[in-house]
């Protein structure tokens, strides 16, 4: 049972990208509330061992991909392209930020750099 219990946090680590740790991530992985999950990954950015990242999703429901990552919420534009959904000819490619969805994630810095 312990056995299993190990494998299960193992996969959570194998399967989570460095790059892109979600508040998720971190609350499967130790059995803790989103609320404490937040506080040790704001904790971590303190501490200067993550980065805290906002992604903008395109607002197409065919396209769907991240358009742009920011480091500072107050870097995101009030509009934004996506250059995908202009180049795949949609009609609608120009998106107001406050209508998209703002993905927050926390990236490994490494080394401390």
């Amino acid at each position: 049972m312990f056995n299993r219990f190990l494998k299960r946090k193992a996969a959570i680590v194998e399967n989570t990208d460095p790059d892109r740790i979600f508040v998720e991530n971190v609350r499967s992985f130790f059995n803790i509330p989103t609320r404490w999950a937040r506080f040790l990954c704001d904790m971590a950015v303190r501490q200067g061992i993550l980065r805290k990242k906002y992604s903008i999703e395109c607002g197409n429901e065919e396209c769907g991909r991240i358009i742009k990552s920011y480091d500072r919420k107050s870097d995101i534009p009030e509009k934004i392209v996506c250059r995908t959904c202009e180049l795949e000819g949609y009609p609608k490619f120009e998106f107001e930020t406050d209508k998209l969805n703002i993905v927050e994630y926390y990236q490994y810095i490494e080394n401390g750099k």
